[in-house]
């Protein structure tokens, strides 16, 4: 766009858009800080006379904040090696190994990428109970791995096919097996789509909400996600510690997601 006029417009509108997804992120920040006086009050007061981290020592004094941190890292690392090991693998095998009808496996679990995870909390939940495994880690660890596995394979699968197949046969003429191949061959090669899949998994299982209010009622296995429901009851909000868990929990996958947006924006542009 080279008029004057249109490249105007287009500032204006790219501004506006980052303006409304910075607001809300901004006045949870500012929120985080305030006296209880200041949250309250009317008109709202838009920068903090008074700062205060009261509201963040709450979350680890009133509301196990500890233990919900650990939670929540056993799960998000936890479902980011269970879903890279075993999408890389299928990838590999659908991209390396074509049977009849692989295509249209493969066009299925695109598929059960577009259906909706809330479909899956109802028939998950119930094998969680058949298995004893309800109120648990690894049944929030199971759903989210679940959800995320289509996602990854369709990631990492374009990465192994632009592999050239030559390098693989000869390593396998140098004695490597087909496992060998795979793991010290192609998955070296294709470390930029696992790259970005491990990044994706970690986020998706450090922000998940669904699983984890679906499947956990108790602090030993509840994520933070869930845990900022703690503070919501029938009688009361507690405003003040909510802005402050919210910047908690989504910081941590800001930084990392504008650290490395590099990879996650080349990763995607390769996978799709």
């Amino acid at each position: 766009m080279k008029h004057p006029i249109g490249k105007f417009i287009l500032t204006t509108i790219l501004i506006l858009i980052i303006i409304a997804t910075l607001f809300p992120l901004v006045w949870m920040a500012t929120s985080s800080v305030k006296t209880e006086g200041e949250i309250y009050s009317d008109p709202p007061t838009w920068i903090p006379e008074n700062f205060t981290f009261k509201h963040y020592n709450e979350l680890f004094t009133r509301f196990h904040f500890d233990q919900l941190t650990m939670n929540s890292i056993l799960i998000a690392v936890c479902v980011t090696a269970i879903s890279t090991i075993l999408g890389s693998m299928a990838a590999y095998g659908f991209s390396r190994y074509g049977f009849r009808g692989s295509s249209i496996i493969l066009g299925f679990i695109l598929l059960s990428r577009m259906i909706t995870p809330t479909a899956l909390v109802v028939p998950l939940y119930v094998l969680m109970r058949l298995l004893g495994l309800d109120n648990t880690i690894l049944s929030i660890i199971i759903g989210i791995t679940v959800s995320n596995l289509p996602f990854v394979v369709w990631i990492i699968k374009p990465f192994f096919d632009g592999l050239p197949k030559e390098i693989e046969e000869a390593a396998e003429l140098d004695g490597l097996s087909p496992i060998g191949v795979f793991w010290k061959i192609a998955l070296r090669l294709a470390s930029p789509g696992v790259f970005t899949a491990i990044l994706f998994s970690f986020i998706a299982g450090w922000v998940d909400f669904l699983f984890g209010i679906s499947f956990s009622t108790t602090v030993q296995s509840m994520p933070l996600t869930a845990g900022l429901m703690q503070m919501q009851t029938g009688y009361e909000i507690y405003w003040g510690p909510l802005m402050a868990g919210g910047i908690y929990l989504t910081l941590p996958t800001f930084l990392l997601a504008f650290a490395l947006q590099k990879y996650l924006i080349r990763g995607l542009r390769v996978g799709f």
